[in-house]
């Protein structure tokens, strides 16, 4: 009986001397498992970053997420505030031509350089019409393109300086008939396709004005324009020039 039992116990002891030595190997396989399978996934992750850069890169390069490729970058955003400014229109400027002219001067600045008109490198590479022909510099022209903003400014510049010629009994011509009605059907479309949505509250400024907008970095937009301007209009001006 002594003999059955210590033969049971030395095949026990065998069966665990067996076993323990197995758990090791097995969980050994396993980790060796995951890490090949980290590994791989790991590679496959990098891989297709790798591939994403490539397609950023290759990418053909149109400036900001448009309908249409344009050479004209993504510009920054910033905040303003719609306030009154004297500089660019007042009450007394409508009294006389003379004040009316020197106020519309200071819209000059407002404007870049070469007056809105742009050289573009390589304009085949974008969606683009058929260019107007431009002074590229003092000995040459070149195709180049008005950028809306800035025509925009020049057709309001336009309506304030005829307006006020308009209520100093100036006749109405057939040239600043069409060019006024051109202007002001060219503003509304303008404000139509940028379509400001800002919510409006009161303020103690007034209607609109007070009211904080997210707009474009208009000093972006002016460096932009100049870097890529055709030849500058800018010099000794009179002090009467307006856009």
């Amino acid at each position: 009986m002594e003999r059955e039992k210590h033969e049971a116990d030395d095949e026990g002891q065998a069966f665990l001397s067996n076993d323990e030595p197995s758990r090791p190997k097995l969980e050994g396989s396993g980790k060796k498992r995951r890490m090949i399978l980290g590994g791989l996934r790991l590679g496959a992750e990098v891989a297709m970053l790798a591939f994403i850069v490539f397609l950023l890169a290759a990418k053909p390069y149109c400036g900001r997420d448009t309908i249409r490729k344009t050479p004209v970058p993504r510009l920054p955003r910033k905040m303003y505030t719609f306030l009154p400014n004297s500089r660019y229109m007042n009450d007394d400027m409508w009294f006389n031509e003379r004040d009316t002219l020197l106020t519309l001067h200071n819209w000059i600045e407002l404007s870049a350089k070469a007056r809105g008109f742009i050289v573009v490198k390589n304009p085949e590479k974008y969606d683009l019409p058929e260019p107007h022909t431009v002074a590229v510099n003092l000995y040459e022209d070149g195709p180049g393109y008005m950028m809306t903003v800035f025509h925009q400014l020049h057709c309001l510049s336009y309506i304030a300086e005829h307006y006020q010629q308009g209520y100093a009994g100036t006749n109405l011509t057939g040239e600043v008939a069409h060019h006024t009605s051109h202007c002001f059907n060219y503003l509304r479309q303008g404000i139509m396709c940028t379509a400001d949505t800002t919510l409006e509250g009161k303020t103690k400024e007034g209607p609109g004005e007070g009211s904080e907008h997210e707009c474009v970095d208009y000093d972006a937009l002016l460096k932009w324009a100049n870097d890529n301007g055709a030849m500058p209009w800018r010099g000794n001006m009179p002090d009467d020039t307006t856009l």
